[in-house]
């Protein structure tokens, strides 16, 4: 399949009276391959940027990009067209387009730079600066948070763990001592609770994209990644949602007492 709007490579495809309201410039502290990871990944937008997006759901993906529905009734939706070194964004409601947002991207070695057009429909002249800045208020914030995600992937990618099969850990006074706390155990992390009076290993590491695993409010037994909702069962590894990922919650070591010392081991 490919995108439904005509040209989509096209600036203004449909014709319509659109006004730039605003541009948006910055170095963003990740690789362009990181970044054109990002892009591609409509996944994370109502997780990572909750406060921007409330519901995606992909309609259809390619080589062209990917479109998405914006809501659960399928009244609006988002489609992303790529380029070499730029994409565009065309958001519709109920069919009609209202915006179309240019993104150029150039590579400056571990960094990237980023120019945003933001073109929006019908913008009375008056309201041209106050859409703007809009506009570029929420793009801050949105490439924040998507920086601060592709830079704490890119140290996942590039980090060494441990593949030790046996971690000895501490004396049972010491462990009790610093507990949480996390460790490595075959190039995997896991951090050390008590709970129940027991010790347990934890995941800490989401498996699909090397996102961070907290536990989730309202079970303790469920473990969530924030950067694109996975949810993991830590008793059975089984990944809870979304449904079909193929993905799973590594084993967590056997912990045991030896000679007074906490060893995990499997």
């Amino acid at each position: 399949m490919s995108a439904l709007q005509a040209d989509p490579l096209n600036r203004n495809p449909n014709g319509l009276e659109l006004v730039s309201v605003a541009t948006y410039t910055r170095l963003v502290g990740a690789s362009i391959e990181r970044v054109w990871e990002n892009v591609l990944d409509w996944e994370h937008l109502p997780h990572l940027h909750d406060t921007s997006f409330s519901f995606s759901e992909l309609d259809e993906a390619g080589a062209w990009g990917w479109r998405c529905w914006s809501d659960a009734e399928h009244v609006g939706h988002i489609e992303l067209c790529v380029m070499s070194d730029r994409y565009v964004a065309r958001t519709y409601s109920h069919g009609k387009q209202f915006s179309e947002i240019w993104t150029g991207l150039r590579s400056q070695g571990d960094a990237t730079a980023v120019e945003v057009e933001f073109l929006v429909a019908d913008v009375a002249a008056d309201q041209v600066d106050g859409m703007g800045q809009i506009y570029r208020d929420v793009y801050q914030q949105l490439w924040d948070e998507d920086e601060a995600m592709m830079r704490e992937r890119q140290r996942r990618l590039d980090e060494r763990r441990s593949a030790d099969a046996q971690v000895v850990l501490g004396t049972e006074a010491a462990v009790a001592q610093r507990l949480p706390f996390r460790f490595q155990w075959r190039r995997q992390e896991f951090e050390l609770i008590e709970r129940d009076s027991q010790l347990l290993a934890v995941p800490t590491i989401c498996p699909h994209l090397l996102g961070p695993l907290a536990t989730d409010l309202t079970n303790p037994d469920v473990l969530s990644c924030p950067w694109h909702g996975y949810q993991f069962d830590r008793r059975s590894g089984d990944c809870l949602s979304p449904v079909g990922a193929r993905c799973r919650l590594p084993a967590a070591p056997v912990l045991s007492i030896r000679d007074g010392m906490v060893v995990a081991g499997a």
